[in-house]
């Protein structure tokens, strides 16, 4: 008995010392997923509110956090949206380097002036993109978001689709994931070290 205790205890103060030899960040200090350096890079042109093209391009020197959803979504979209405005009021000073983009899975009925009033009722910042199906898809694809129209009935649909929520860097590089578990001290702490970069 008395030797069991020994050797957990041998093999605890091992542990500690090979850990206290290890970096204390090894990689990037960042608490959400890190997308690959070496994956593609992701793109888009769509139309905001305002009824102009956008791409990527016109957030560059911004943080731009990138979520697709559709207006008539009964709780992630909304529950992300009003998670990052949480994020954007408690970034202080350092949200003006942020950009959120919402973009709409549904161009059917989510024509740019629903959209633009959509994300406005969640902070007037947030800028909503929608375009035609092709021009969704392609961006869809591009972020590696999955999506589908689910017939309800009454011939109406809803539609199913991956919640992750994208992070592009000031250069326009995908940097980040969030997930819908992602709390909001963990994207101020992860965009706060982004923005000074």
């Amino acid at each position: 008995m008395i030797g069991a205790r020994v050797s957990r205890r041998a093999l605890l103060l091992t542990a500690c010392a090979w850990l206290s030899l290890a970096p204390a960040h090894a990689g990037a200090p960042f608490l959400l997923s890190e997308w690959p350096a070496a994956a593609p890079k992701p793109g888009f042109s769509l139309i905001d509110g305002d009824g102009h093209t956008r791409t990527l391009k016109n957030y560059q020197g911004r943080l731009a956090i990138v979520f697709f959803g559709f207006t008539r979504c009964p709780d992630v979209c909304p529950t992300e949206l009003f998670k990052l405005a949480q994020v954007i009021l408690k970034l202080g000073n350092a949200a003006s380097a942020v950009q959120v983009l919402f973009v709409s899975l549904d161009p059917e009925r989510d024509s740019p002036e629903v959209v633009k009033a959509y994300v406005a009722a969640f902070n007037p910042t947030f800028i909503g993109l929608t375009g035609s199906t092709a021009a969704i898809n392609a961006a869809a694809a591009s972020f590696s978001v999955q999506f589908a129209k689910i017939p309800t009935g009454n011939d109406s649909y809803t539609i199913d689709h991956s919640t992750g929520t994208y992070v592009m860097d000031r250069r326009g590089r995908l940097r980040l994931v969030g997930t819908l578990s992602t709390g909001v001290d963990d994207w101020v702490h992860d965009l706060t070290i982004l923005a000074a970069e």
